[in-house]
């Protein structure tokens, strides 16, 4: 009883589990407990980390399986038993400090896949920045190993594979590009294949059962005690609020029958206190957003506008600008001083998908009569269809 009640205020009653797929889509799907049973309570299908936040309730904790083109996997058949040596004879040569890799075995079968730290970690920070809570992951379909002794059928899919298994132990696993609809009844759920894995994840932190191999044990560590920290707080917090309320609402009542009419002057005297205190600060905030206003003003351009529409009617179909600064503020604002800006300064940044045309509009503002000089402050860093750039442009003197 006493673990019933540790697990259900940590976890509460839904799990979440959580798949980047190879068709570069994300699926979800959100369990939740009712008494000794699972249902679906919803299944997700979206192709963005922000569309998963909105969607989830706040604060949800989910099990991540990175399942994409990120991935690379292997299928071996090895009596080998120790994992650096199964690890380096599905890739050979591998920077392993560079890559988490998990391994899944059936026996002499083996399914191995590796990522590299770098993109599981930044995944991982993107939730968190959404209050999505990540609290385990897994690679490929070695989670599969989760259910694989659940399902009957001896071929069965996954959301881009197909797993073999003879004798409940998995001898084949054949990625899939054109995947056919199945769906499975694991203990009365009926769970299509494109959310089969995504239920292992959940189930895997369910039942506190992840029968693979890997070298992130210490990461998924650390996450789950980020976690339980986090949902400690948020429910001592909880907690302690409920009993100073009820505390309040028990001296309310204890003596009101004696200091009605005293309280009832006390309350209107701080309401009317709270209500000066207020517009005190008000009008103090009031004057210095003026001050602000007055600042900027004062240092700006009337031609502002002009060189803003210039520059985006000289804007390539392949740029794409994600900031654009007029006379960049060079240091912090502080209070009660003057904002220092950067003037006769623009400064741009954007989003190029073709470096040619990045180069020719630099031409097109260079050859602009107002402008003294554009620089590329950076320029890289970027996917293969897209790189991120800032330019600062120096304006002649008006």
């Amino acid at each position: 009883m006493i673990q019933k009640l540790k697990t259900y205020l940590l976890f509460g009653t839904r799990y979440c589990g959580i798949e980047h797929t190879s068709k570069h889509t994300v699926e979800a799907i959100l369990l939740q407990k009712q008494q000794n049973e699972l249902v679906i309570d919803d299944l997700f299908h979206v192709k963005t980390v922000e569309e998963i936040a909105e969607k989830l309730p706040k604060k949800q904790h989910a099990f991540l399986i990175v399942n994409n083109d990120e991935v690379l996997s292997r299928f071996i058949e090895s009596g080998e038993s120790e994992s650096n040596r199964l690890l380096f004879t599905a890739f050979p040569n591998l920077t392993i400090n560079e890559f988490y890799y998990e391994i899944s075995s059936n026996g002499n079968f083996h399914n191995i896949s590796i990522c590299r730290k770098s993109i599981i970690d930044k995944l991982i920070e993107t939730y968190q920045k959404h209050q999505i809570t990540i609290i385990g992951f897994s690679l490929g379909n070695t989670i599969t190993s989760v259910v694989n002794d659940f399902i009957e059928e001896s071929n069965y899919y996954t959301s881009n594979a197909l797993l073999t298994k003879e004798n409940e132990v998995i001898t084949g696993i054949q990625l899939v590009d054109d995947m056919p609809k199945q769906s499975y009844r694991i203990n009365g759920l009926e769970i299509e294949n494109t959310n089969l894995l995504t239920f292992s994840g959940a189930l895997s932190y369910i039942l506190k059962s992840k029968p693979t191999v890997s070298n992130f044990e210490k990461e998924e560590t650390g996450l789950l005690k980020n976690f339980k920290q986090q949902r400690f707080f948020s429910q001592f917090f909880m907690f302690g609020l409920g009993f100073i309320l009820l505390m309040l609402l028990v001296n309310f009542f204890f003596f009101n029958s004696y200091y009605e009419a005293v309280e009832l002057m006390k309350q209107t005297s701080q309401a009317n206190n709270t209500q000066k205190t207020t517009v005190l600060k008000l009008k103090t905030i009031t004057d210095e957003k003026q001050k602000t206003v007055d600042d900027i003003l004062k240092n700006s351009s009337s031609r502002s506008s002009y060189y803003m529409d210039a520059i985006s009617t000289s804007l390539p179909n392949t740029i794409q600008l994600s900031a654009l600064e007029y006379q960049p503020i060079t240091k912090r604002i502080k209070k009660n001083e003057a904002i220092q800006l950067q003037e006769n300064t623009l400064t741009i940044s954007g989003i190029s998908t073709d470096s040619d045309t990045f180069s020719e509009w630099i031409h097109t503002l260079e050859s602009l009569n107002w402008i003294v000089g554009v620089t590329v402050v950076h320029y890289g860093s970027g996917s293969q269809k897209s790189t991120d750039f800032e330019l600062k442009i120096n304006m002649s003197h008006e």
